[in-house]
């Protein structure tokens, strides 16, 4: 009797540590802006175009008949002015983007805020201390068929 209800504590036990830190992502844009805000530095580890996986483990995959980025920002920093700046592979300038809270989410677009197109946007679900994921579409890349795109970054600690 005693061993049945050790056993219960014990799997009850693991069962609350796994999931009190498998936590799923911000709460609330507020969270996911402070969450994004609080590293300095974060990088690039996935890029995702219409469901097919371009970028993993440093290295570019070719899809046949797909888009294919040679050209992605391998580091970004978030910064609590609203500063999104990234720096592309091979380039040593950070290219400057404007990040935005609203009442869903957070986005990033041109730093003048002209443009109203092309603006990416995170969703806090999609946020946590270990990575952030930022998405968009856009007829840009394949014009006139829409293109997904979503980068995912890692933490640098």
């Amino acid at each position: 009797m005693y061993l049945k209800k050790a056993v219960f504590l014990i799997l009850v036990g693991f069962y609350l540590i796994n999931f009190s830190s498998c936590k799923s992502g911000a709460d609330s844009p507020a969270d996911a802006a402070a969450l994004l805000t609080e590293l300095k530095q974060w990088q690039i580890d996935e890029i995702v175009v219409n469901d097919a996986v371009t970028f993993k483990d440093g290295k570019l995959t070719k899809q046949s008949g797909g888009i294919d980025f040679e050209r992605y920002m391998e580091t970004v920093e978030v910064r609590k002015d609203g500063t999104f700046s990234g720096v592309f592979k091979g380039d040593a300038k950070p290219f400057i983007l404007k990040w935005r809270q609203n009442d869903k989410n957070l986005t990033v677009g041109a730093a003048d805020g002209a443009a109203k197109g092309g603006e990416w946007t995170i969703d806090p679900k999609d946020v946590s201390n270990e990575f952030f994921t930022m998405k968009t579409q856009s007829t840009a890349y394949d014009y006139p068929r829409m293109t997904r795109i979503s980068l995912k970054f890692k933490a640098v600690k």
